[in-house]
C-alpha cells in the first residue's frame, strides 16, 4: 500500500527531481513533472493552491474507494469532447486526420479495456484492470457554436514547440487553445523543446498539467504531444497524458526519473492497488523478478516475490498495458471535481455545446501556401501553391486573383500563378463541399526586377520605410519597428524587442532590389547591436540575398548567437540599449558570398531575425546607417558625424534646407534623386569656407509627393539622407 495524504506534501516538496534519467535515453517519455515545477518556481503561490486541490482530489478519492467497496455507486459513462490542434508548416508534421482519429482509438481502447493484448497481463494486476467508462469523443462544435470536424490543421511555427515560452506565458497558446473547461485540447507539434535541457538530448514524447496547477480556463491547461509518437501503440503515450490530465502521477511517484528512488519514498501515486516501484524505462522486466527495482518486502500473498506493475500506462516501460481500479476511481473522481473546470467538460450541457454526437460533416476552411514558402516573385515569374485547407471533405477548388494573375490549374488543390504585373497582388483560393465553403487570401509582392537601386543608397531610418522596403511578419506579432531609444547616425534605428518577441518566431526586413552587376565598386554596409539575453538563447540572425526576386535565398552573413553578441553587448538579461560604442559594422561585401550576386542586375537583400526556441524571454537587436556606395561606409557615418548632416524638414510639403558643418574650406556638391537615381532637381556645387552652411531645396515646390535622396559630397566623398515630400 502506498502512503496516502502524508505523503502529499513530501511529493510536493520532491517534484522538482526532473533533472534528466539516469539513463542517456534518446526518448523523454513524459516531461510533465518538469513543466509543472518550472511553473511552480516562477509562481510559489501557485504551488500552495496546488496542494490544497491535490488534498481536496486525494480526500474525494478515498471516500470514492470506500464507496467503491462498498458498492454504493453504479459506473456512469462519463464523454470528453476532445479537439486535435495540429500545428504545421507545411511539412510531414501536418499529420492527417485519420492519424488523429486513429490515435483516439487508441484512447478510447485503453480507457475501455478493449485492447487485444489484455490477455496477456500479468496475472495479480489484469483482474485490477477495468472498463473506467470514460469515453474521449472529437467535438463538432468550436467556442463560437461553429460546425468543426474537431481536428483544427493551424499553420504556425509553434509547431517547434518551446515549453520555456509555454510556461512563461499562457499567452503563448493564444490561437490554438479552446476553453479548456470545455474541451481536451490535444496540441499536437513537431518537437517540444524543453525549458532545461534533458539530459543525453532526449526526444520528448509529450506533457500535461495536472488539475489544480491553474485556476479553471487556463490556456496552459492542455496537452502537448509530439506527432512521432501517434502511429499504433505508440498512442499509449497519449493515454498516458490524459493520465495526468485526470489527475494520475507515475507510478514510481510525482518526478518524472524512473530508477532514482522508490515510490513511497517520493511521496508514490496515492493510489492504493498500484504497489511502489522505481518505475522501468524503456524496458519490459519481469515482475515477479524484477529486484534490481524492490521498494518494499515481499507480496504477503507470495513471499518469493515482490510484485510491481511493470506493464502500468503510467509507468515508463516498453509494454504499457493497463490502469488499475484505483487509478480508475481517481480519474474518475477527478473528473467529477470542480477543480480546474473537469466537471464541466462532461457535464450533459458541455456534451451538447460541444455537439459531440454529432455525425454531420462541416463546410471548410480553406487555406493554403507557397510551396516554397516565400510571398515574393519577379514580374513575369511564377509560385507553385499547395492546399491545405481543413474541416471536411473538400469537393472542389478554385484559384483567383487580380491584375492578370494567371493559374495553371485553377480547380486543382495544387497549382501554379503566374504574375504579370509589379505590385502587390492577391491570390485567393476557395474551398468547397455541399455544406459551404470558406475563400483563404494571400498578398503576393510582384517585384520588377529592372527597377533596381541606383546608387548611392542609405537607408538611417529617420522616416518611414521609403518604396521597395518592406516587412514579413507572418504571426502578426511583435516585429521590426522604428525606435528612437537608440541609433548610430541621427536619432532612429530599426530593431525587435526581443523579450517580447515569441519563440522562434521568424521577423524579416527586406530591402529594395540593388544593381550590383553595373555596381562593381559598391559595398553594402549596416552596423547592428545586439544581446544574448543568456548563454543557452541561440537567436539566429542571418543577412540573406536573392537573384530571383525571393523565390530562393542564399546566405551572406549569419554568424552564431554568441558571436553576434561578443562585439556588441554580450550577454545581459536587462532589456539592451546600445551605446555607440556597442554598435558593431559589418561590410557585406567582404564576405565570401557576396560574390555570388555581383553578376546580379536585381539582387534583393533581406534581415532576418528569428528570436531563440529555447531559453526564458529574448534581448533586443538593432540596425542603423545600411548604405551602399563607393565610399566606405565607416567614413560616411564618421564624415557624417563630422559635418552634422541635416535635412529639415524632413518630411517637408515643399522646401527643405540642407545643413552641414565644415571644419576647413571644402567642395560641395548637392544631388537630389529619386528611388530608381535619376537627377530630379539641378545639381548645386560650390566651395565653401570652415563654418555652419546650409542650402535650400525645392523653393518653388517642383518635386511631388514621393521619396527622395538627397546626396551630399564634401571634396569628393559622398554621403546620403532620405527626404520625404508629403
Amino acid at each position: 500500500m502506498k502512503r496516502q495524504l502524508s505523503n502529499i506534501a513530501l511529493s510536493l516538496a520532491l517534484l522538482g527531481s526532473y533533472m534528466g534519467f539516469s539513463q542517456n535515453q534518446n526518448i523523454q517519455p513524459c516531461n510533465t513533472f518538469a513543466a509543472m515545477e518550472e511553473y511552480f518556481t516562477a509562481h510559489p503561490e501557485a504551488r500552495k493552491s496546488y496542494a490544497e486541490a491535490q488534498m481536496n482530489l486525494h480526500t474525494g478519492y478515498l471516500e470514492a474507494e470506500k464507496n467503491l467497496s462498498s458498492s454504493k455507486t453504479a459506473a456512469v459513462q462519463f464523454t470528453i469532447p476532445v479537439v486535435f490542434h495540429v500545428l504545421h508548416q507545411g511539412g510531414s508534421e501536418n499529420i492527417t486526420d485519420a492519424q488523429c482519429i486513429a490515435a483516439l482509438n487508441q484512447m478510447n481502447s485503453d480507457y475501455g479495456r478493449k485492447g487485444s493484448d489484455t490477455n496477456t497481463i500479468f496475472a495479480p494486476f489484469k483482474a485490477l484492470y477495468v472498463n473506467s467508462d470514460i469515453k474521449f469523443m472529437l467535438a463538432h462544435k468550436d467556442p463560437n457554436g461553429n460546425c468543426t470536424s474537431g481536428i483544427e490543421h493551424l499553420f504556425d511555427s509553434r509547431t517547434d514547440w518551446s515549453q520555456a515560452s509555454a510556461g512563461a506565458s499562457a499567452s503563448y497558446y493564444n490561437g490554438i487553445t479552446w476553453d479548456p473547461t470545455k474541451y481536451l485540447n490535444l496540441i499536437i507539434v513537431k518537437q517540444i523543446i524543453p525549458q532545461t535541457p534533458v539530459q543525453g538530448g532526449g526526444t520528448i514524447v509529450g506533457y500535461t498539467y495536472k488539475p489544480g496547477t491553474f485556476g479553471s480556463g487556463n490556456l496552459r491547461d492542455a496537452i502537448v504531444y509530439n506527432n512521432n509518437f501517434l502511429a499504433g501503440l505508440n498512442a499509449r503515450s497519449l493515454s498516458h497524458e490524459a493520465g495526468h490530465w485526470l489527475n494520475l502521477s507515475h507510478t514510481f511517484g510525482n518526478t518524472n526519473n524512473p530508477g532514482q528512488v522508490c515510490g513511497s519514498t517520493s511521496g508514490g501515486d496515492g493510489i492504493s492497488d498500484t504497489p511502489d516501484t522505481k518505475g522501468n524505462f524503456s524496458t519490459c522486466p519481469a515482475s515477479s523478478t524484477n529486484t534490481n527495482y524492490i521498494c518494499t518486502s515481499p507480496n504477503p500473498t507470495n513471499s518469493a516475490n515482490y510484485y510491481q506493475n511493470v506493464e502500468n500506462i503510467m509507468d515508463y516501460s516498453s509494454c504499457p498495458k493497463n490502469f488499475t481500479q484505483g487509478q480508475t476511481t481517481a480519474m474518475r473522481n477527478a473528473l467529477q471535481s470542480a477543480t480546474s473546470g473537469r466537471s464541466n467538460v462532461i457535464s450533459a450541457g458541455n456534451l451538447t455545446f460541444t455537439d459531440v454526437n454529432s455525425t454531420g460533416t462541416c463546410k471548410p476552411i480553406a487555406n493554403f501556401i507557397s510551396s516554397l514558402n516565400t510571398y515574393t516573385v519577379c514580374m513575369g515569374s511564377s509560385l507553385q501553391f499547395k492546399d491545405l485547407s481543413y474541416n471536411g471533405v473538400i469537393t472542389s477548388y478554385s484559384w483567383t486573383g487580380n491584375n492578370g494573375v494567371s493559374f495553371a490549374n485553377p480547380t486543382a488543390s495544387v497549382t501554379t500563378a503566374t504574375f504579370a504585373t509589379a505590385g502587390t497582388q492577391t491570390v485567393n483560393l476557395t474551398a468547397s463541399n455541399s455544406n459551404g465553403s470558406s475563400v483563404k487570401t494571400q498578398t503576393v509582392l510582384v517585384i520588377n526586377p529592372g527597377t533596381a537601386v541606383a546608387t548611392p543608397f542609405s537607408e538611417d531610418f529617420e522616416a518611414p520605410l521609403s518604396s521597395g522596403w518592406s516587412i514579413i511578419n507572418p504571426n502578426n506579432d511583435v516585429t521590426w519597428a522604428q525606435t528612437n531609444s537608440a541609433s548610430y547616425t541621427g536619432s532612429n534605428s530599426y530593431y525587435i524587442i526581443g523579450a517580447s518577441d515569441p519563440a522562434s518566431e521568424v521577423d524579416i526586413l527586406n530591402m529594395p532590389l540593388l544593381d550590383l552587376v553595373n555596381n562593381p565598386n559598391d559595398t553594402l554596409t549596416f552596423k547592428y547591436a545586439y544581446a544574448r539575453f543568456s548563454g543557452t538563447n541561440n537567436d539566429v540572425f542571418k543577412v540573406e540575398a536573392s537573384k530571383d526576386c525571393g523565390a530562393s535565398w542564399g546566405s551572406l552573413f549569419a554568424p552564431p548567437a554568441g558571436n553576434l553578441a561578443a562585439p556588441s553587448g554580450g550577454v545581459s538579461n536587462t532589456p539592451f540599449v546600445p551605446t555607440l560604442n556597442q554598435w558593431v559594422h559589418v561590410n557585406l561585401s567582404n564576405y565570401p558570398n557576396w560574390f555570388n550576386y555581383a553578376n546580379s542586375p536585381s539582387v534583393l537583400i533581406r534581415f532576418s531575425f528569428q528570436e531563440s526556441p529555447s531559453g526564458s524571454g529574448g534581448n533586443n537587436i538593432y540596425l542603423d546607417a545600411i548604405n551602399f556606395s563607393s565610399t566606405n561606409a565607416v567614413g560616411i557615418n564618421e564624415l557624417t558625424r563630422s559635418v552634422n548632416f541635416g535635412l529639415y524638414p524632413n518630411p517637408s510639403n515643399g522646401e527643405a534646407v540642407v545643413k552641414f558643418k565644415l571644419n576647413d574650406p571644402a567642395t560641395i556638391k548637392i544631388d537630389v534623386v529619386d528611388v530608381l537615381g535619376k537627377k530630379v532637381l539641378p545639381s548645386t556645387e560650390v566651395n565653401y569656407g570652415a563654418g555652419e552652411q546650409s542650402v535650400s531645396l525645392n523653393k518653388t515646390k517642383t518635386l511631388s509627393a514621393g521619396i527622395y535622396f538627397v546626396n551630399l559630397s564634401v571634396n569628393g566623398a559622398k554621403m546620403s539622407k532620405k527626404l520625404i515630400i508629403e
